[in-house]
């Protein structure tokens, strides 16, 4: 099986990305009235409790839409054969602070609603940030290396 490249595993995950965003959008979007519906059918809990979770739900949402759309890019590059890029290396740095913002806007839950599954989270994004901002700086230098070999006949 093909890894990289047209009909391989990268554009079926890309393709998969695709759907994940745009499920996400719909989430989004929906948002009030699926919390309410949440909140009033599954989970017996105040209306005060519904403002705070509908602002901490948009707030992540949008910053993971952000986070999948520039994973998305990154696929696009590897399923033209062309991973090495300064646009993938930017795109990591973002998914890695996008991950640093969604940690934070959960260790501010911590605080009013926590849980154990709110602390593994914030354990999870911290780690993919740093992930993120480290696999940018091998890709960074992979460029060099490859731009110094282009110039070497």
């Amino acid at each position: 099986m093909l890894i990289l490249g047209e009909k391989s595993l990268s554009v079926l995950v890309k393709w998969i990305l695709d759907l994940v965003f745009l499920g996400g959008l719909a989430i989004t979007i929906t948002l009030p009235y699926g919390l309410r519906w949440y909140l009033n059918t599954l989970h017996s809990t105040s209306s005060e409790n519904y403002s705070f979770m509908l602002g901490f739900l948009y707030f992540t949402g949008i910053v993971c839409l952000a986070l999948v759309n520039e994973i998305r890019k990154i696929f696009k590059t590897l399923n033209r054969r062309n991973p090495f890029m300064m646009d993938n290396v930017k795109s990591l740095n973002r998914v890695g602070w996008a991950c640093f913002i969604i940690a934070a806007a959960y260790i501010l839950k911590i605080f009013f609603y926590n849980s154990v599954l709110t602390t593994i989270i914030t354990m999870i994004f911290i780690i993919a940030g740093l992930f993120s901002i480290v696999l940018a700086e091998v890709f960074r230098q992979a460029i060099e290396v490859k731009e110094e070999n282009d110039l070497t006949i």
